[in-house]
């Protein structure tokens, strides 16, 4: 892509090129951020860029190369503004740039989507608004259905800054990600168990105590210092820099930071600590665990089942990420010690029955598919939001397995409730809903009769 890319530039108009993304607002190349000063604290782009800088030299010997500082600006670029490019079930299939698309900040908590129809991008709003204005337009940068700190790991480390969204901060939605499951079976709140030391779910913006003059009075004024998004302004000021830094340093020594929401204050300054963002508020007075809805109390027993299965689970999801093949008969047996232990809206939990439910298609297992699919509709809805395109897609995954075995009312419904997704995330004219969904609605129908 960065050969293309110096050729567009270098050949033609690449660098002039206006991508208009309403009737008089437009971006340029040039408006990109390329994020100079963090590339080159990178190691890891660093290395990526030297080896590829080997290989464009010897393959483009006809063109003028760019200098070293201009190909790292045109490097920086492509990296932080490109697009993954998917197909109709959301898997990858390349990458672009698309300038107009690129004016797009980030959310965990998006209203707004980005598809494709081929090559070409789509965005495509997901809640009301007031109106349109491309300023309030999130989509997510990243996979939604992780741990509040490792889409900020994920983000810091491609973007360069940390995400302090409603939905990173949402002490609510944290006490769900590493639950347990309640002993009591009558009762669906969720648990917190520590099962691991040094524990990080999430990290908060730090806070400063500035002195300001007002009415003659120095009063203390606390300030909260983020991280940028990848389209704001590239402010070159020293204090930016070092925000953008202390950023940095905090995610990569996430480990050595105390898991405790303690407040430091010296010389004036108060910064809050990565903390794991609940309150022990499920200890006793004699220590031990138990439900804050219903009382039910774990014993030593119980707890160390839960530390076992949260390892266990963390180190099949890693193995199954590296190899990125999901086996059927490890996620069966992940998830046979998950049932009844973890919270049936724990990240691990979701994340085994995500991959198992592909894997089950993959091998036609259909039946177990189909109660895995009952089983992962409400993760989705619980990390995802009710409209999102892998919403849209698991209904329709689980509607096909339905028509298949003839249970046709079921099947129905399951594509209708695609039918309202995809038609507010795809539009009606895209292949996915016009050619896939559709037909299999009109059959299911016809059928039925």
């Amino acid at each position: 892509m960065l050969a293309k890319i110096i050729n567009r530039i270098q050949r033609s108009n690449g660098a002039t090129t206006k991508a208009f993304y309403n009737a008089t607002s437009f971006r340029m190349w040039k408006d990109l951020m390329s994020h100079y000063t963090d590339l080159k604290t990178d190691k890891k782009r660093m290395d990526h860029f030297s080896s590829l800088c080997v290989v464009l030299f010897e393959f483009l010997k006809d063109i003028s190369m760019p200098n070293t500082v201009e190909l790292m600006g045109l490097y920086g670029r492509m990296v932080i503004n490109s697009f993954t490019i998917l197909d109709i079930d959301m898997n990858s299939i390349g990458t672009g740039i698309y300038l107009a698309s690129s004016i797009i900040d980030h959310s965990c908590n998006p209203n707004a989507v980005a598809t494709f129809n081929g090559k070409t991008i789509n965005v495509r709003v997901i809640k009301d608004m007031p109106c349109l204005d491309w300023k309030q337009i999130r989509i997510s940068y990243v996979d939604m259905m992780k741990t509040p700190i490792e889409r900020q790991t994920e983000l810091q480390q491609n973007y360069y800054f940390l995400c302090t969204c409603d939905r990173c901060m949402d002490e609510e939605h944290l006490k769900y990600v590493h639950a347990a499951k309640c002993l009591n079976a009558k009762c669906s709140n969720p648990v917190n168990v520590s099962w691991k030391e040094n524990l990080v779910l999430v990290k908060k913006p730090e806070k400063r105590m500035e002195k300001t003059e007002e009415n003659g009075k120095l009063e203390d004024k606390a300030t909260t210092k983020t991280g940028e998004n990848k389209n704001e302004k590239n402010n070159e000021n020293t204090s930016v820099k070092k925000t953008e830094r202390a950023n940095e340093i905090a995610i990569k020594n996430a480990d050595k930071l105390e898991t405790r929401n303690e407040t430091a204050i010296e010389n004036g300054v108060s910064e809050e600590n990565i903390t794991n963002g609940i309150e022990e508020t499920n200890i006793n007075g004699d220590n031990s665990i138990c439900c804050e809805e219903c009382g039910t109390k774990y014993n030593e027993e119980k707890v160390e089942v839960f530390i076992k299965t949260m390892e266990f689970s963390e180190l099949h999801l890693h193995n199954m990420k590296e190899t990125s093949v999901a086996y059927v008969d490890i996620c069966k047996y992940c998830l046979e010690r998950q049932e009844g232990v973890l919270h049936p809206l724990n990240v691990m939990y979701a994340q085994t029955l995500d991959n198992a439910f592909d894997a089950l298609i993959q091998v036609q297992l259909w039946e177990t598919a189909c109660g895995y699919a009952e089983k992962l509709i409400p993760c989705f809805r619980f990390y995802y939001g009710d409209v999102h395109p892998l919403m849209g897609l698991l209904h329709l995954k689980y509607g096909k397995i339905l028509l298949y075995k003839m249970c046709l009312q079921e099947a129905l419904n399951n594509f209708k409730q695609a039918e309202k997704i995809l038609k507010i995330t795809h539009g009606e004219r895209h292949p996915l809903y016009r050619e896939h969904l559709l037909p299999l609605m009109s059959q299911t129908i016809l059928e039925s009769e």
